[in-house]
């Protein structure tokens, strides 16, 4: 419910998405998404402790990150530091993988998606199309009768 009145509050205030905090003011999630910053070339997301679903499209994304040599950290995040994130993106199974060009109206990088974001969905939906050998195991093929 909590997730569902966050996003109707950011929709209402003219964004598309919710970004949750923790009650001590960290970032935590999307409404309904993991959220994942760039800086300095290293992918951030919050870790379990800050109230996030442990879910399965961003434990993909952080091997994705790890195959790719995309160097990653798990760790508290700080409102502010989506404001100078260089990349920032959400990911789930319903946005799959989201760029985010702007937070509060501030453009994040240059207001468009990111080379590690659009590395990492290429890579993902090639996975998920079952067009990346590495990780067919994700998929089940489904036959027709």
């Amino acid at each position: 419910m909590n997730a569902a009145l966050a996003k109707t509050d950011a929709q209402e205030a003219g964004f598309d998405e919710a970004i949750v905090l923790t009650q001590d003011g960290h970032v935590s999630e999307g409404s309904a998404e993991n959220l994942f910053l760039v800086r300095d070339g290293v992918l951030t997301t919050p870790p379990a402790s800050d109230n996030i679903l442990e879910g399965i499209v961003r434990s993909s994304v952080l091997r994705i990150a790890a195959d790719a040599g995309i160097p990653t950290a798990i760790r508290q995040v700080d409102r502010t530091e989506l404001y100078i994130a260089d990349e920032l993106f959400l990911c789930g199974t319903g946005a799959q993988i989201s760029p985010v060009t702007s937070v509060d109206h501030r453009a994040v990088g240059n207001g468009e998606r990111g080379p590690i974001t659009a590395k990492i969905s290429q890579i993902y939906f090639d996975a998920v199309h079952a067009n990346a050998p590495a990780y067919r195991a994700w998929v089940t093929p489904v036959y027709k009768r």
